[in-house]
């Protein structure tokens, strides 16, 4: 007894108390969407040119002055993402009842509400002018930080209000995503691949009139949001055996379709944004399951995704943000590399040299609008001690003297590393020049240009990534969609032409050379039909034996 009442009393009143309190779990979406959308409204007003409608009739003029930017983002850009994220937490904990993501929410909602009043103070105080929708956003994160918290804080420890639940409620909250789900979503990563393919082959110089005109603008968006971060958040939801994982694959699928069919604004990028959002969510769980260094480094890949959707959707060219993006992609395959060199040991030493290589690499990245050629250089430094730490470390320079799948696996994967420190060859080299776009090159096709950003970008998207694609595919692609790939040997002629291709095309790309430039980028797009011909042949193909080879492969690090 406590005060008089039974222990028994006591907690019924506590399991009551609790599910009273769950019922305002829906309202956090409600507020988040909300704020969402003020932001976004308070982002389109920053750059209108005519007034718009304000109670206080002093939007425009806090909205569009010396404090609506931090680092030439406008705050609302802030806002957007805060609330975003702040969106696909609140679902999450509607959908899977933890206590753990809701701290998460108070934790941010309560930042916003520091940083809201701040922003209060400066209109009161400083600029003598108040926002209207600025306040309406401000009282917005109130609300989500008070309700959040008074949801928190009325709520028994997850032991106790997990075991309250009925084991099937918990198993469809949590449970992994089904087959039938799985299918759409590589589709929508599969088109957008074989779209932004078109829409490179236009602006390399392939005219074909069968390509959409919406297509060649948005090739790099839907290579890199479109397909490759479809196909990693896919990876994830899978490799979890949650569902709710698969939110990002999916907002960036609906993304690409939105590109493609070209629909004006920012409806596309904001879908793409919402599924960089998901996948952050995704790794701080990861994180909170299992700190490690693999799991941060592949989180930051995240942030970083997300980072260059935001300067995107706040008007940064693709040209300005492409570096971002493809720091997300070199982040999360070696963060997945370092995952599987627990199979061999590693001194600290050795971490601490990874670790040097990512902090030069992303230092290179933070300059960029200050010091460009500077910090480029810095990046095509760190691009090649890091591939010079893969090929030192990695477990595929033991698996090459294998046979079969596993020296297959291996030689994609040392290739690609290969490629990886030819791309920071040639940021050292040309410096800036690798990472700024020559426009005449594909406004009319200067034949006597030499371009060292084709050369760089693609050195990096085509022989690093796509040989990781190509090294992995035998043993993801089984694990997503349950169809086994036993390995062939003609996977080694997509392999061969995308390494020759890319050579031809590299070396026309720094001599000039347009005819080697142009051929050496339509091979890269048959080798990569190539691949996937022979992929879906093996899986037509396939047997029982090639699930056991999954396993194994799997047992053994790869």
């Amino acid at each position: 007894m406590r005060d008089g009442a039974p222990m028994s009393q006591l907690k019924s009143t506590e399991a009551i108390g609790s599910r009273r309190a769950w019922r305002w779990l829906p309202v956090l979406p409600v507020l988040a969407l909300f704020g969402l959308a003020d932001s976004g409204y308070l982002l389109w007003r920053h750059r209108a040119e005519t007034p718009g409608f304000c109670l206080t009739e002093g939007c425009d003029v806090v909205n569009q002055g010396a404090y609506s930017e931090i680092w030439g983002i406008p705050l609302a850009a802030f806002g957007i993402g805060a609330y975003l994220l702040l969106l696909v937490l609140s679902i999450a904990a509607v959908m899977v009842i933890s206590r753990r993501i809701l701290g998460v929410i108070a934790a941010i909602a309560g930042i916003g509400v520091a940083l809201s009043a701040w922003l209060i103070y400066l209109q009161v105080a400083v600029i003598k002018s108040i926002c209207s929708w600025c306040v309406l956003s401000a009282l917005t994160m109130t609300s989500l930080f008070a309700l959040s918290l008074s949801m928190l804080l009325a709520m028994q420890p997850p032991q106790r209000s997990e075991r309250a639940l009925p084991e099937q409620v918990r198993h469809n909250l949590t449970g992994a995503l089904r087959h039938s789900f799985r299918f759409p979503l590589m589709a929508a990563g599969m088109f957008a691949l074989l779209t932004a393919l078109l829409g490179g082959l236009y602006r390399l110089g392939w005219e074909w009139s069968i390509v959409p005109l919406t297509l060649p603008d948005v090739h790099g968006p839907l290579m890199v949001s479109g397909f490759l971060g479809t196909l990693i958040g896919l990876e994830r939801a899978v490799a979890m055996a949650k569902w709710w994982p698969a939110v990002g694959p999916l907002c960036t699928g609906v993304g690409a379709v939105m590109l493609i069919a070209g629909v004006p604004g920012a409806v596309g990028p904001v879908f793409m944004t919402l599924g960089s959002v998901v996948l952050v969510v995704t790794f701080i769980y990861l994180i909170w399951e299992q700190p490690a260094l693999f799991t941060v480094t592949m989180a930051l890949g995240a942030l970083v995704w997300l980072a260059g959707n935001l300067l995107w959707l706040n008007g940064w060219s693709i040209v300005s943000v492409v570096n971002w993006w493809a720091a997300f992609l070199i982040l999360t395959i070696a963060g997945e590399r370092l995952e599987l060199s627990r199979f061999l040991p590693l001194a600290q030493r050795h971490r601490l040299s990874f670790l040097a290589a990512v902090a030069l690499f992303m230092a290179g990245l933070i300059p960029v609008g200050m010091a460009f050629d500077i910090g480029s250089r810095l990046s095509g430094l760190g691009l090649i001690g890091l591939s010079v730490w893969l090929l030192r470390h990695d477990m595929a320079r033991h698996a090459v003297q294998k046979t079969g799948l596993h020296r297959f696996v291996a030689l994609s994967l040392l290739s690609g590393y290969v490629w990886l420190a030819v791309a920071g060859l040639l940021t050292l080299s040309f410096g800036g020049v690798a990472a700024h776009h020559h426009a005449s090159v594909h406004a009319i096709h200067e034949h006597n240009i030499q371009d060292g950003y084709d050369a760089t970008l693609h050195a990096l998207f085509v022989g690093f990534v796509f040989s990781m694609i190509i090294g992995h595919a035998p043993i993801i692609f089984p694990s997503v969609l349950g169809i086994p790939l036993p390995f062939r040997p003609a996977f080694y002629s997509h392999l061969v032409l995308l390494h020759l291709s890319l050579m031809v095309r590299v070396v026309g790309d720094v001599t000039a050379w347009w005819p080697g430039r142009l051929g050496g980028g339509l091979l890269n797009v048959v080798a990569i039909l190539l691949f996937l011909g022979n992929t879906a042949v093996s899986g037509v193909l396939g047997k029982r034996s090639g699930a056991l080879q999954v396993d194994r492969l799997r047992t053994e690090g790869f």
